[in-house]
């Protein structure tokens, strides 16, 4: 079966294009090798984005958003659900594609596109809740609030989980009565191209979404200073997040979710076993892959010698399978050495290194650095299944500890002690605190933000995500 659908090519074997205005074209951008992270396997050329079919996106999403606007919640809703069935029925299609674009296990990536179907069901029905806002006043006038989208907005978004994070955004801002420019990675470009075609499939207007995969250098420019451009939505590292803001007029909004430095606390009271699940689920999951992950686990001295040695069993003895293993494999041979420096930085900056004896070549081990000294090990995310491991006293030093980064995503703790769950909830400088639960995994119909260098604007997720895609007009009205 190939990997690429004829739908999402030029016409050309193995190519794939961009898709602008309902059609799919030959991107005017440079070419690059599409790669089977799996195997290595050639799978085609991606004919990426040019400055000129970013232009004709805008151009025609401008035309399309005015009469998308205008309909009703109920047209959208049913796009959107139709959509959500596609998806359903093409996950044998989908998922394939997303472990060869990313090399997410075939199992997680089954799960991805059932959850993304699942977010399309939640926005069609959220979208009948645009309600405004009635007010008194003293006067002889009537005053109240109505609902808009934005207009055009531009969601680029990353490779880790390169299915739902699209789709949370694509949802929100149809649902709103949004046209889109969508930018997906090129480390999941015919994820990407999948999620775009299928929404034209499901009896969405071709103006209203296009997939622009390309080099941001490329185009960059017209991607964020295109006079149509209405809104930015950003799922990415907090360097980028940087710079697209600087090139943004002040009155665009931005909304950007970003990265964590994600700390873990095991108390002294906390069930040995539970705590070693949470911290495979929290620390290890996609291969580290994902911006909630725990990369740093902080453990009572009172417990912390028992806990190290379970946790060395579990990690050393973790199995490499060949086929639909439990870790998968990291995105690119540039990402993967990226991880292996902060393992090789280890070895003079931490204690120990525990990682199994033996792993197949071109992936990342499961690695615990013991004890590392305060610097780039414990402030910087690595974003690999590399997760440090230190001793603590006193609940005071622990929030110290888990405070002292600029990021500011998701934190937890296991513990039965309430009180001490309570002091670390509203202390921990974080957007998402979790009490016995993964780092990793936060529903879709609930509010996520970072904070600090881990998030900017409104949160997304369930109402918050509707919010940011609109604006609000206030009417007053005398007779």
């Amino acid at each position: 079966m190939s990997l690429i659908p004829a739908r999402i090519t030029t016409g050309t074997a193995n190519e794939v294009g961009v898709l602008i205005n309902g059609e799919v074209i030959a991107g005017s951008g440079p070419e690059e090798k599409l790669v089977s992270r799996l195997d290595e396997t050639v799978l085609g050329v991606l004919r990426t984005a040019g400055p000129s079919d970013v232009r004709s996106a805008y151009e025609a999403a401008a035309l399309a958003a005015p009469a998308w606007a205008a309909v009703g919640p109920a047209a959208r809703a049913e796009v959107l659900h139709r959509a959500a069935d596609l998806f359903r029925e093409r996950a044998d299609e989908i998922a394939p594609a997303i472990s060869a674009d990313m090399g997410k296990p075939g199992s997680e990536a089954r799960v991805e596109v059932a959850r993304g179907a699942a977010v399309l069901d939640y926005y069609a029905e959220l979208g009948y809740r645009e309600m405004g806002t009635t007010f008194r006043t003293d006067f002889d006038e009537d005053i109240f609030t109505i609902i808009e989208p934005l207009g055009v907005v531009a969601l680029i978004t990353p490779w880790n989980f390169p299915f739902t994070i699209p789709i949370r955004k694509l949802s929100a801002a149809l649902a709103a009565g949004n046209a889109v420019i969508f930018k997906p990675s090129t480390n999941a470009s015919i994820s990407g191209m999948l999620i775009a075609t299928t929404l034209l499939d499901a009896g969405l207007d071709p103006g209203l979404v296009h997939a622009t995969v390309g080099r941001s250098s490329l185009i960059e420019q017209e991607l964020l200073e295109a006079p149509e451009l209405d809104g930015v939505s950003l799922t990415g590292s907090y360097e980028t997040a940087a710079a697209i803001k600087s090139r943004l007029p002040v009155e665009i909004p931005f909304q950007a979710e970003l990265g964590g430095k994600n700390t873990l606390v095991i108390w002294d009271d906390a069930d040995l076993g539970k705590a070693i699940e949470i911290i495979k689920a929290s620390s290890f999951r996609n291969n580290g892959q994902i911006c909630t992950s725990a990369g740093r686990i902080l453990v009572h001295e009172n417990i912390y010698d028992s806990l190290l040695a379970r946790l060395s069993d579990v990690v050393t003895e973790m199995a490499d399978a060949s086929n639909d293993d439990e870790l998968g494999i990291l995105v690119s041979a540039p990402e993967t050495d990226r991880v292996e420096a902060f393992v090789a930085l280890a070895e003079s900056e931490a204690e120990q290194i525990i990682r199994p004896a033996r792993w197949r070549d071109g992936r990342v081990a499961p690695t615990l650095l013991v004890e590392p000294k305060t610097g780039a090990l414990t402030a910087e995310e690595i974003f690999g299944p590399v997760v440090t491991i230190e001793r603590v006293t006193t609940m005071e030093e622990t929030i110290a500890k888990a405070n002292a980064t600029e990021y500011g995503l998701t934190s937890g703790i296991v513990t039965a002690d309430l009180a001490a769950a309570r002091q670390f909830w509203k202390e921990s400088h974080a957007g998402t605190v979790k009490v016995n639960s993964p780092l990793t995994g936060v529903p879709f119909h609930v509010p996520f933000e970072g904070y600090g260098h881990s998030g900017a604007g409104w949160a997304e997720g369930g109402q918050s995500s509707l919010d940011f895609f609109t604006r609000t007009k206030t009417v007053f009205v005398r007779s």
